[in-house]
């Protein structure tokens, strides 16, 4: 920068002398002048302009939801909790269902359970009153049971429905095994996400389909 300076300068003496012999200075007394002076224009500190630092970094704040937009959001948060925990529970309590009590924690009050030859039970406590018979009825009569179960969850319907299948060894000698198949329909209520309806489909039991009374 200082020499780029310098060569310009040298040009303007240089004419100056050229068109104003009498008047200009001597290239002693001009260019010294005149080079020292770039030299201290350079030499000067560059103010650096300020910079103001933001924080631009704030903390996002959260937009609450209108109250009906977040009562909708909490019901489908409730609903997905609970179908998890039906489907976890279901899961666990089909391997030892033939002789086990199932966890009622997923099972609305109010349930209402119905078979294929149209018995209709209702509420929680005939529910568990069904369960506790039919077991017993199970201990008595038969010694070896297996089961085994295909589950399947119904997206559009909000329900799980089970494929199961049941083989019974009765307990007498010579006794003819049973082998029943079925289809358990549990809906879900859409709000709270509970089993509100169990349902007992497709009842074949050794080859011969249950039928309903009419």
């Amino acid at each position: 920068m200082v020499s780029r300076r310098f060569g310009s300068l040298l040009l303007l003496n240089l004419a100056l002398q050229w068109f104003t012999p009498a008047q200009a200075f001597s290239s002693s007394q001009f260019l010294p002048a005149l080079v020292m002076g770039a030299i201290e224009e350079q030499s000067q500190p560059t103010e650096t302009p300020s910079v103001v630092d933001t924080d631009s970094s704030h903390s996002e704040e959260t937009v609450p939801l209108p109250p009906v937009i977040q009562s909708i959001a909490d019901e489908r948060r409730e609903y997905e909790m609970n179908l998890g925990k039906a489907m976890d529970v279901l899961r666990s309590d089909m391997r030892d269902i033939l002789t086990d009590a199932p966890d009622f924690s997923i099972y609305d009050k109010d349930i209402e359970v119905i078979d294929p030859s149209g018995v209709r039970l209702n509420g929680l406590k005939q529910y568990k009153s069904a369960f506790a018979f039919f077991q017993t009825f199970l201990r008595f009569w038969f010694g070896e049971k297996r089961l085994q179960y295909r589950m399947v969850y119904d997206f559009a319907r909000s329900s799980i429905r089970i494929s199961w299948n049941a083989v019974l060894v009765p307990k007498v000698p010579l006794g003819r095994p049973l082998h029943v198949d079925g289809i358990s329909y549990y809906q879900l209520d859409r709000s709270s996400g509970k089993i509100v309806q169990h349902k007992i489909e497709n009842l074949i039991i050794n080859n011969s389909p249950v039928a309903p009374p009419y």
